[in-house]
């Protein structure tokens, strides 16, 4: 702030030195020459992105002898005279990483390059610089912004589910972002408190795991976590019925689709997205198959499909039952889809009496099938198509080896 007597004493000088000249142009140098030999200071806002380079700009105006010293609260910098740095008596978190422009001092530019910036680089930064004629001084805010998110990195979010005996839950994690994020979970169209939640540091950037307990499979469950900047969303869903395949359902799975990939289902595979299919049976995961630019199957008698990620079962046996999840991965979110596969082996005792029950989902609907066969005579292929299902249609298929007759189906 500049004080009354201050101002009251412009006129008497200003006016003395204006004399056939444009007034207006001669009271702006006067000005800026005034409070740069006092020693003006202005403040600097800057932002710089997490383990990047950042610039703190200070600019004075151009004399001799130059003096530069940047400093934080009690800490050194960086220090500079005599024509070259003294860095003797820096603070050792900036040891190695402070770089002036020295072509450019010359020329009234002492800005400051830090390289590597962690987020205890934040705060408030002075630049003061003295010179035979005048005396600088700038203040320079740094904000870090740890921008993990935006990387894209696989590991950065997940949704994980476990199921213990009746018991199922959901653990949503983010590793390694800052600030620690908010995670919330909705339940229907109801948010809900989390059932457990476990956070760790590493430096600056935190890690977050929080648990919900699934209370009603009919039900979805979304977690969100939660920046300033974005949110990152995943689903969970268990398939409950026949009635539930509709194409309103096919058709909100594949529009979510094309908004995450916006691309064609046989260009995407690249920027973060992802297929992977698992097994669920007696509180072991086993990985059948995934796709991420390549397909991969990881069991013997699995195959996924790389043009529309159908996953493909040959020679069904009673040890093939269980819950079968398809997890769709983006940079933006993740659905998690669940649903049942049954499969009871032929006794002659029993009546021939097969059915099957078709289960929905978004890309993965799993069947429950009481199947009656002999060994070697029959197999099951069931096929999920990703393109099938977006119009509403999916597909199974059983086919028979030499002993056809003793595989069929009532419901079809």
């Amino acid at each position: 702030p500049i004080s009354c007597s201050t101002m009251s004493f412009f006129p008497s000088i200003f006016l003395s030195g204006i004399q056939g000249r444009n007034v207006l142009e001669d009271w702006i140098k006067f000005i800026y020459l005034y409070f740069w030999t006092l020693g003006f200071t202005e403040e600097i806002e800057v932002t710089g992105l997490f383990s990047k380079d950042c610039i703190l700009p200070c600019s004075f105006p151009p004399g001799s002898d130059e003096v530069i010293h940047w400093s934080k609260e009690n800490k050194k910098v960086h220090t500079y005279y005599r024509q070259k740095d003294q860095l003797e008596e820096q603070d050792p978190c900036y040891r190695g990483r402070t770089h002036l422009f020295h072509e450019k001092i010359s020329g009234g530019n002492a800005s400051l390059k830090l390289s590597n910036l962690s987020m205890t680089d934040e705060g408030s930064y002075s630049c003061y610089v003295g010179t035979a004629q005048y005396r600088t001084e700038v203040k320079v805010l740094l904000h870090v912004l740890a921008l993990i998110f935006l990387t894209y990195t696989p590991s950065s979010y997940a949704l994980e589910y476990q199921k213990a005996n009746t018991e199922r839950r959901l653990k949503c994690f983010a590793f390694l972002t800052y600030p620690a994020p908010n995670i919330s979970w909705e339940q229907g169209n109801v948010f809900v408190q989390e059932t457990d939640r476990e956070e760790s540091k590493n430096g600056d950037l935190y890690s977050v795991r929080s648990d919900k307990d699934i209370i009603n499979t009919t039900d979805a469950y979304h977690c969100y976590i939660g920046f300033s900047y974005e949110v990152w969303t995943a689903e969970w869903r268990m398939m409950q019925g026949r009635n539930e395949i509709s194409s309103c359902i096919a058709a909100e799975f594949h529009s979510w689709l094309q908004s995450q990939t916006k691309d064609s289902l046989s260009a995407v595979g690249t920027d973060g997205f992802s297929v992977v299919w698992t097994l669920h049976r007696n509180a072991v995961t086993s990985v059948l198959a995934s796709f991420n630019g390549t397909a991969h199957s990881h069991q013997p008698r699995v195959q996924i499909d790389k043009t529309d990620f159908s996953l493909r079962l040959d020679h069904l046996t009673a040890d093939d039952s269980g819950e079968y999840l398809c997890n769709i991965s983006t940079p933006h979110g993740t659905k998690l889809i669940v649903s049942t596969l049954h499969v009871e082996p032929y006794s002659s005792s029993d009546s021939l009496v097969p059915w099957l029950s078709l289960i929905s989902g978004f890309l993965v609907s799993t069947w429950i099938a009481q199947l009656h066969y002999e060994a070697g005579q029959c197999f099951m292929v069931f096929n999920y198509s990703c393109q099938d299902f977006a119009a509403g249609v999916m597909t199974f298929m059983i086919q028979a080896g030499e002993h056809m007759q003793s595989c069929s189906t009532v419901n079809e």
